[in-house]
């Protein structure tokens, strides 16, 4: 697991979310959705109803890096 804060460019170890019971249906549905497809191509993107906070899920193999971004594949490799 990694976890990058996109507005500062700096990876964190450690969140907390605070879903409501749709942002939650949603977020359970999406991932639900790709460990089905098990297509590590996919990302899947959760809203709040303003479209103001949002979280991106993305599947990744370890030994299949090339289909991410650099700073993803940075992030994954070296946790920084």
């Amino acid at each position: 697991m990694r976890i990058l804060d996109l507005d500062n460019d700096k990876p964190i170890s450690n969140i907390i979310l605070y879903l409501k019971i749709d942002e939650a249906k949603e977020l359970l549905c999406d991932l639900n959705n790709l460990v089905l497809k098990n297509n590590l191509n996919l990302h899947a993107h959760v809203n709040d109803i303003e479209y103001q906070h949002e979280i991106t899920i993305v599947l990744y193999n370890e030994k299949k890096l090339d289909m991410l971004d650099e700073r993803s594949q940075q992030l994954i490799k070296e946790d920084r």
